[in-house]
């Protein structure tokens, strides 16, 4: 409910009172009131109305609509034709204006019944209630004569108004009758002289010729009614309007015909007649006027009845109008029926009707099929080809109905009588203009599918960016351009629309625009590429725009210049085809063929792909031109020099198969003779005989089928077999390469285990050595069959021994992988106590892993053996256990080797000054009381760590490792005598001592530095100096003496201690030099 609008108040007496009278005119029972009025109240227009035409004085009347539970009231608009069908009830206010309150409601409104024939009721009550009322005498008493006249006159005039319009409702002329006391059997005397009817002669007829006028005025409005009205005043009636029409007025006619011969009709005539009135005459013509016109219409009724299936399918809301085209002729044919047998309906000016008619059901459907918003709306979801197609197809269907028009105007012309003589621009004014504007809509639409072209197109080149961006600008400004065209808000299909040329006017002026500068940039383009390839496809990416007449113009200039480029290209491929075509025909390596192809087809597809490149150019050019208006100069030779060349390439593709057939066939059926297999002179092994001519032929003959070349039936004949030929050559390939491997793989200790065997695959491969053939086809199957099992039941024992053999070997190389003594590279010095632990890790692994491998070893030769199904005791059996045991022990050598050169790197001091590595142990030289001593020591005593006990450890850990593996020959034992008495390890181990004896000799010579000075350390300091100072000692006062007396006599006499003599300082000196060069040259001693 709007705002501001109240809703009616339930509590109002007016209300109230509404409902109630509602109530009893719709028959509602008082027990369904209340139900009545709550579905009356919850409406949502029904209150609002109720109250407005309650409260707003200016609003006369309320409308009250029965619905499905209630009512529903309306005070706006009239009812209409669907709701006066049932039964509807109208408030209306007594007085114009007057206001509505509790105390006069029931005054001041008054409430009506409306149904279908309201006007058959009014008129039935005026004519037979309120005309007698009001001619009662009775009622008429203190009226003068001039005021019942008067009243009289008006309500007669009312009475034939009302008359008039309950016909025309109907859908019929009524006339209306005069009064009754003015009717000619109605005397003088016999109305009331007080009453309003004339009471004279004079006024008589006075009120009947009144009544003729009418009638006149009536019947000439029929009689001037024309179908070609409507199409007078701009409107577009279609054919149906026509039928519609002549139905109506025949009926019409038929209806006054049916008046005029009543006898109160007559009766007035006569007394007209009588009284001389001019009148008379005039109606008497148009009584024959009427029976004219009636007969015409009822003659049209008839003949057009037989358009009406016609008619109704043409102008069918559900016809398909693609198929409406199928329809035309049938109805042209059924009015030139009418045409040829009608009375009346064989004027030009009715043709010419009916046709226009005709045309405007037409672009009714063609509107309806594609109007302009849709031809909008495609484009925009990239749907303009089928916008284009739809399109066309209208403009097809509104030309193949004036294409039918003509051929049955022709036909009217042959029948003779004066034909359908109408000129066409009369008939098709209309249809012509729409057929323009369909023009007009696809040269809009063919325009937009052009320039949608410019989003793929990239232009090569050095100005390729430039240009681009300059296609991508002009593409946009387009786009804007059909954005404003499409901004129309009309219906762009609406040949009414006058505005449309002038928009399409603007549109059109932006395209040309486009056009001249999409010209030269084509033209730009054209001279930034140098190829004919890039060239064509730069006019490919414009495909479409070259249509249009200004880069079209453009398009003529390029020509000249490609057809000069092309003659270039003919003489190119001629002179190349002349070049290379010994080169081709003697198969040498620089030929420029395929290497997958072979000869003669590879010859052919060299001189197609010639022929390709040249015919594909051509047919460019050939489409170019044909866009052209004139074949540009010089086409005509090059078209003469191209079609030589052609011929040439094509005769040496026929000249090459022509050789080819006669000799290669031949030969290859020949080959078919040969047997399967041969075995090759020096090694005996064996090789598939399918030779290398029969493949050629096979080869040749796939690429022929594949170029499309006729193949002989003979070659065809063996090509239908190539499937089988190679999966034979396929299967006895696989068989021959396991028997050659069988060969090729075994080692002298095998051999004589598989003798038999071998001796058995010989057998069944004989007769494909001997006897079979390539056409022996029903044999071979089965030998293929035969010799697979067998050659495969060898080939799998062989493989399992060398897989067994192969495992084996892996599993000795991984003992090989990693030495049990290992290093990280950078690692540091360690205790040789913690070394050795982790030394005794590494080595409980080792043993673990080879243990588990001796195991597996085990299990190998034994599935060799069962596969075999040799003895254990046989000697062939025993030299292959033999075997395997000597690969064992290299294996063994192997892994224990690495240990030992990885213990050689690092002790070998070269191999760490080499590799900057850290010495393995830190070995301390100690001073012992007197003594120097190694820590740990090279050579300790029982029970004691020493380095070579240590390394002495390692080498037994090493050799302990062989004895994780039982020995393959007893199943007893292991296989360390054998390997302690190896070369190798021999020649390692005495390395290994070698490397330690040299490192304890560098450890001696370094530690005799030391003993050099080991009196530092084993005589007392104190002996030493005293020593010192009796070598060289001197007095202080040497060479003085007085009286026979030296000075340390004299200083003695006095008492004096000069103490004892010692060296002179410069033996100080010498002294203390000699121990400061030796403590820097023990300063600056390295460890070695």
């Amino acid at each position: 409910m709007a705002e501001g609008e109240p809703a009616a108040n339930k509590g109002d007496a007016r209300v109230n009172y509404v409902l109630r009278r509602l109530a009893v005119l719709m028959g509602i029972k008082d027990d369904r009131r209340d139900k009545f009025n709550s579905a009356f109240m919850a409406d949502e227009h029904g209150p609002r109305a109720l109250n407005r035409f309650l409260d707003e004085v200016e609003c006369s009347a309320c409308f009250f609509i029965p619905t499905n539970e209630s009512i529903t009231a309306n005070c706006t608009d009239l009812p209409t034709a669907a709701q006066l069908k049932k039964k509807l009830i109208v408030m209306h206010r007594t007085q114009v204006e007057i206001a509505i309150t509790k105390e006069n409601v029931c005054d001041a409104v008054i409430m009506l019944e409306l149904t279908k024939g309201v006007m058959d009721q009014l008129n039935m009550y005026c004519q037979s209630v309120y005309l007698s009322t009001l001619t009662n005498p009775a009622n008429q008493r203190g009226w003068s004569d001039l005021i019942a006249k008067d009243l009289m006159d008006k309500y007669h005039s009312f009475m034939a108004s009302l008359h008039v319009t309950v016909g025309l409702m109907k859908g019929h002329t009524w006339l209306p009758q005069p009064p009754r006391d003015a009717l000619p059997n109605s005397g003088a005397g016999m109305g009331a002289p007080s009453s309003a009817g004339a009471s004279s002669g004079k006024d008589r007829v006075h009120v009947l010729e009144g009544a003729v006028i009418t009638w006149t005025k009536q019947i000439r409005h029929v009689l001037k009614q024309d179908p070609e009205i409507l199409l007078k005043e701009g409107k577009n009636p279609e054919p149906n309007t026509e039928l519609q029409f002549w139905r109506s007025k025949a009926a019409n006619l038929n209806s006054i015909h049916s008046q005029l011969g009543m006898d109160a009709l007559k009766k007035v005539l006569k007394f007209l007649e009588t009284n001389k009135s001019t009148y008379t005459t005039p109606f008497s013509k148009l009584q024959k006027d009427v029976e004219e016109a009636r007969e015409e219409a009822n003659d049209n009724v008839k003949f057009l009845a037989t358009l009406n299936k016609g008619i109704e399918k043409l102008t069918s809301d559900s016809a398909d109008f693609e198929t409406l085209d199928t329809m035309f002729t049938g109805i042209l044919h059924t009015i030139l029926l009418i045409w040829r047998y009608s009375k009346y309906y064989n004027t030009p000016t009715r043709l010419a009707v009916l046709i226009r008619e005709i045309c405007n059901s037409i672009i009714a459907q063609a509107m309806k099929y594609m109007p302009g918003n849709e031809v909008f709306n495609m484009i925009a979801s990239e749907e303009a080809a089928e916008c284009y197609d739809k399109l066309e197809r209208t403009l097809r269907i509104c030309t193949a109905f004036k294409d039918a028009y003509v051929t049955f105007r022709d036909i009217a012309a042959i029948q003779g009588g004066e034909g359908w003589k109408m000129k066409n621009d009369a008939l098709f004014v209309r249809l012509d203009a729409f057929r323009e504007r369909c023009r007009d809509a696809l040269d809009f639409t063919r325009t937009v599918m052009q320039f949608a072209k410019l989003e793929r197109v990239e232009i090569g080149g050095t100005k390729g960016k430039t240009l681009s961006d300059c296609v991508v600008a002009i593409r946009e400004e387009f786009n804007a351009a059909v954005d404003e065209f499409k901004s129309a808000s009309y219906d762009i299909m609406d040949v009414g629309e006058h505005q449309f040329d002038e928009d399409f006017f603007k549109f059109r002026l932006a395209v040309k625009d486009l056009d001249k500068r999409l010209g030269s940039l084509l033209g730009s383009a054209f001279d930034d590429l140098d190829t004919m390839q890039l060239r064509l496809k730069l006019f490919d990416n414009f495909e479409g725009l070259t249509e249009r007449p200004i880069i079209q113009a453009e398009l003529e200039k390029k020509q000249k210049a490609l057809i000069e480029q092309y003659q270039k290209d003919l003489v190119s491929v001629e002179l190349g085809f002349v070049e290379s075509r010994d080169k081709v025909d003697q198969c040498f390596d620089d030929s420029p063929i395929f290497s997958n192809l072979p000869p003669v087809a590879g010859a052919i597809y060299w001189a197609r792909c010639s022929r390709h490149r040249i015919n594909e150019l051509m047919s460019k050019l050939v489409f170019y031109n044909h866009a052209l208006r004139e074949t540009p100069d010089g086409f005509r030779e090059v078209e003469k020099q191209y079609t030589n060349l052609d011929r040439m390439l094509e005769s040496y593709e026929q000249q090459r198969y022509a050789v080819w057939e006669p000799t290669c066939v031949e030969e290859a059926k020949e080959k078919l003779k040969m047997r399967l297999l041969r075995r090759q002179e020096k090694s005996g092994l064996l090789k598939v005989n399918f030779d290398p001519a029969l493949t050629r032929l096979l080869r040749e003959v796939r690429f022929f089928l594949i170029f499309d070349i006729a193949v002989p039936k003979e070659a065809m004949d063996m090509f239908e077999r190539s499937a089988i030929y190679r999966k034979w050559v396929a299967q006895l390939d696989q068989t021959v390469q396991m028997y050659n491997a069988v060969l090729t793989e075994l080692l002298p200790v095998e051999e004589p285990l598989l003798e038999d065997r071998i001796a058995k695959m010989d057998q069944v491969l004989s007769p494909g050595l001997t006897e079979l053939k390539w056409r022996s086809e029903d044999k071979i199957p089965e030998f293929i069959e035969t010799i697979m099992k067998v050659v495969t039941d060898v080939s799998g024992v062989v493989e399992i021994m060398k897989g067994n053999l192969r495992s084996i070997s892996g599993i000795l190389s991984q003992w090989c992988r990693d030495p049990i003594v290992c290093r990280q590279k950078g690692s540091k010095p360690m205790a040789l106590d913690e070394f050795d632990l982790k030394h005794k890790e590494r080595v409980g692994m080792r043993m673990m892993i080879m243990t588990d491998g001796g195991k597996e070893i085990h299990k190998y030769l034994k599935d060799s053996s069962e596969a075999l199904k040799v003895s254990k005791t046989a000697t062939n059996w025993k030299s292959y256990v033999d075997f395997v045991n000597n690969i064992i022990i290299e294996g063994f050598v192997s892994s224990i080797a690495v240990s030992l050169q990885q213990l050689c790197e690092i002790l070998d001091p070269l191999i760490i000054a080499k590799h900057e590595m850290l010495p393995l142990f830190d070995v301390k030289i100690e001073l012992l009381e007197t003594k120097i001593v190694f820590d740990p020591p090279f050579l300790g005593k029982p029970h004691e760590v020493s380095l070579r006990t240590t390394i002495d450890g390692w080498l037994k850990d090493f050799f302990a490792t062989v004895t994780c593996m039982l020995r393959l020959d007893t199943s007893s034992g292991d296989y360390l005598n054998e390997i302690r008495e190896h070369f190798q390890m021999q020649c390692l181990l005495a390395l290994v001592s070698e490397l330690i004896d040299n490192t304890e000799l560098k450890c001696m010579e370094f530690r005799e530095t030391f003993m050099q000075h080991s009196y530092l350390w084993t005589e007392s300091i104190d002996k030493t100096f005293e020593r010192f100072l009796l070598e060289s000692a001197h007095d202080l006062v040497e060479d003085f003496e007085e009286e026979g007396m030296s000075f340390r006599a004299i200083m003695e006499r006095i008492k004096v201690d000069v103490g004892r003599p010692v060296p002179k300082l410069d033996a100080f000196d010498k002294k203390i030099e000699f121990f400061c060069n030796m403590k820097n040259e023990l300063s600056n001693m390295k460890t070695p």
